[in-house]
């Protein structure tokens, strides 16, 4: 039996998007800038999915509190230019958004809400989102559930029948601490091991799996 949600909520990077690739480069580039040695992807990626300052923080810690904004600033400066080299939609995207157009369909992202457009946009499914919020929409970011509270009073869809979709830890905390149902995908940028032991309500491998279990 599948079940009834009103509202669905994804997740960005990682989740509905690939765009792992285009932010290692531009925290690469940003190392470079402070002639420091690259780092390999996957420990880029690692940091992807609580916001920007947690990515830089942890992907440059050599570099102090002091020369934090510096460090924003290179990094802004080339990521906004360069979020679309390498990033695309996961494979299925296009089909889900279209399987859920009944619905309210969300965007709930801890990327700044400037450049979770700019990707949006960019990937031409703007049109299939009935809202998009970024991490700097609310005064906390996920794992907090204010990014998803703030979804729920929007649409005055009650918990129960919202759902949250991300790969990584932060997304099905949020969703537990908002009393939205959860899912996991197992593709994305995101831990395996801490989506498994945030246990979402469901995990799929694939984003088109949804239709299987939601209407």
């Amino acid at each position: 039996m599948k079940k009834n949600v009103d509202l669905v909520m994804f997740d960005l990077d990682g989740t509905l998007a690939d765009t792992g690739h285009d932010l290692a480069d531009s925290v690469n580039f940003t190392r470079a800038h402070f002639k420091l040695s690259p780092l390999p992807d996957t420990m880029v990626y690692a940091n992807v999915g609580r916001g920007v300052e947690h990515l830089l923080k942890h992907s440059l810690p050599e570099e102090g509190a002091d020369r934090f904004p510096e460090v924003m600033r290179v990094f802004l400066a080339h990521y906004e230019t360069h979020l679309l080299d390498r990033t695309v939609l996961y494979p299925g995207v296009r089909d889900v958004l279209q399987y859920f157009r009944g619905k309210k369909r969300l965007v709930v992202s801890n990327k700044m809400l400037r450049l979770t457009l700019a990707v949006v946009h960019g990937l031409g499914v703007a049109d299939q989102f009935d809202h998009i919020l970024g991490g700097d929409c609310a005064l906390e970011k996920k794992p907090h559930p204010a990014l998803l509270q703030m979804a729920l009073e929007k649409f005055h869809v009650a918990a129960a029948n919202a759902l949250m979709v991300g790969d990584g830890d932060t997304d099905i905390e949020a969703g537990k601490s908002a009393g939205v149902i959860t899912c996991g995908v197992t593709y994305g940028l995101g831990n395996r091991d801490d989506l498994v032991a945030a246990k979402p309500d469901f995990m799929i491998d694939e984003l088109n799996a949804l239709e299987n279990y939601f209407c």
